[in-house]
């Protein structure tokens, strides 16, 4: 039995893509080569590895079990190939995964600035919420986490990176900014939402129960961006955090409520696996986002 990592690559492709000539296409291969790297794979391990439906091609039973494996020497092939350019030179690819807050307004604008620092680096980010950042980093999808909750696998380590506080925001232009706010006023407002049930969304519903106010009519979008043009336009109220909404409060478009009480933190944390050492170019990355 001889198993390649160009077959792990390929096999990893596909199931990534769920059809053979996307997989081609992201690889820069040919249908024929990769169908063909795909059957010498199956004939090395004696099974087949995807079953095909309507909707492609997707891993059976077997290919579940291969696909850890593969993550995992695809990872040390990708370590072993840092360490090498690092002898030489920063450089290198790294695979960064981000919770949305973080990921938009941190990572976004640090990470062209490490690129400038270090332009042999090749740096991949993923943005998504923190549960699914948690998931790609334990299984070796990814190298190196950002993440608004603490992880709840036990193959993961994490630190402490920032802190954030969370606001209470309307518009310049909303009416109720002449009056005193109140947790009775806050409950007679349109309030604009995350439609998505996430960890932040839970939090944040949470904390305004906490401070008596009661969501009785709401507007759900599902980005940050679109709930702040919604209450740009002076109707509604948002609970948002403060990295989100900054730019909006320097410039005067945004207004940061004042409510009694009101004072909430959250923390962000940076993953990674329990079961290896951060490479020098990992460690150099986590000390430029700290600075």
């Amino acid at each position: 039995m001889k198993i390649t990592l160009k077959q792990l690559t390929i096999f990893k492709a596909i199931h990534d893509n769920g059809q053979i000539s996307k997989a081609a296409q992201q690889l820069h291969m040919s249908v024929p080569a990769v169908s063909m790297a795909l059957k010498e794979l199956e004939g090395s391990l004696g099974t087949r590895l995807f079953e095909r439906s309507s909707n492609g091609l997707s891993t059976n039973d077997n290919g579940e079990v291969i696909l850890p494996y593969a993550n995992e020497m695809l990872s040390k092939g990708t370590q072993l190939e840092q360490m090498f350019a690092e002898r030489n030179a920063v450089g290198g690819t790294i695979k960064i995964g981000s919770s949305k807050t973080a990921g938009n307004y941190i990572l976004s604008r640090k990470i062209p600035q490490f690129k400038k620092s270090h332009p042999l680096v090749d740096i991949k980010l993923v943005i998504n919420n923190s549960l699914t950042i948690e998931k790609m980093v334990s299984e070796k999808e990814l190298d190196l986490g950002f993440v608004d909750a603490k992880p709840g696998l036990n193959n993961l380590k994490y630190e402490q990176w920032i802190k954030d506080k969370i606001c209470l925001v309307t518009s310049c232009d909303n009416p109720i900014l002449e009056q005193t706010i109140t947790a009775e006023l806050l409950s007679e407002q349109l309030w604009v939402l995350d439609s998505t049930m996430s960890v932040s969304r839970l939090r944040n519903t949470q904390l305004l129960r906490s401070a008596k106010i009661n969501i009785n009519n709401e507007l759900s979008m599902n980005t940050m961006g679109a709930i702040k043009r919604a209450i740009g336009t002076g109707i509604g109220v948002s609970v948002l955090p403060y990295l989100a909404v900054k730019e909006e409060i320097r410039r005067g478009e945004i207004v940061e409520l004042e409510l009694a009480g009101w004072d909430f933190q959250r923390k962000y944390w940076s993953i990674s696996r329990n079961d290896e050492a951060l490479s020098p170019l990992l460690e150099e990355f986590i000390r430029f986002c700290n600075a």
